[in-house]
């Protein structure tokens, strides 16, 4: 039986954390005050579409003028804040040793995706890669993950994620839910969706898609 694995990227395959914060707290800065930017609000933009959440926090603004100015600040400053999370590449390697095709569905915009794999020597790995310019519905909508999952032709898929969103867009899509709590805040979340595989490390992750694919 053939096995596919599609990851989530933000707090999954790259820590994207510092950026994304940093990120925020320069938009706050710019058309609220930094303090706004609260820690139930820093885990809070950990997932959703970036849109969304501007939408949500500066309602009396183009939520799109504000998406605007968080990816300038990023641009500048991504490289030199996201790394890619302990054990990624080296997990990557050995799925694709044995064969196992990778993906990403991200609500993270395509072209951001594509750079930040290609810095870090990690596109090579991926069968497909979708942003949230791919597709017309976010996570937890299944669409990103179905649209993946048909483009690899494998029998069977896991879903990996750090955040309850992606768990249930997992179920949503029929697929196999692997949590990787990477933040600690998150991990009750997590557990409360009830995802199929609980992993500490990403290096757990070749031996658990392969006795699943038993």
């Amino acid at each position: 039986m053939s096995v596919a694995a599609v990851f989530d990227f933000d707090g999954t395959l790259m820590d994207t954390e510092p950026v994304i914060h940093a990120s925020f707290e320069h938009v706050f800065q710019k058309y609220r005050t930094v303090e706004e930017f609260t820690e139930e609000r820093r885990i809070k933009v950990l997932g959703p579409a970036l849109e969304v959440m501007m939408a949500e926090f500066f309602p009396e603004r183009d939520p799109w003028e504000c998406v605007e100015e968080y990816r300038r600040y990023q641009r500048e400053h991504l490289r030199d804040l996201i790394k890619p999370m302990p054990g990624a590449r080296e997990m990557l390697v050995k799925l694709s040793a044995v064969g196992i095709p990778c993906g990403i569905v991200s609500t993270r915009y395509f072209k951001s995706l594509d750079d930040l794999l290609r810095a870090n020597h990690m596109n090579e790995f991926m069968s497909i890669v979708l942003g949230n310019d791919s597709v017309t519905k976010s996570k937890p909508d299944p669409e990103g993950i179905l649209k993946a999952w048909d483009a690899m032709k494998t029998d069977r898929c896991f879903y990996i994620g750090d955040s309850a969103m992606d768990v249930q867009a997992g179920k949503n899509a029929g697929a196999i839910t692997v949590a990787y709590p990477s933040n600690p805040a998150k991990r009750s979340a997590l557990l409360e969706a009830q995802p199929d595989y609980i992993i500490e490390s990403l290096l757990e992750l070749p031996d658990l898609i392969r006795e699943g694919d038993d």
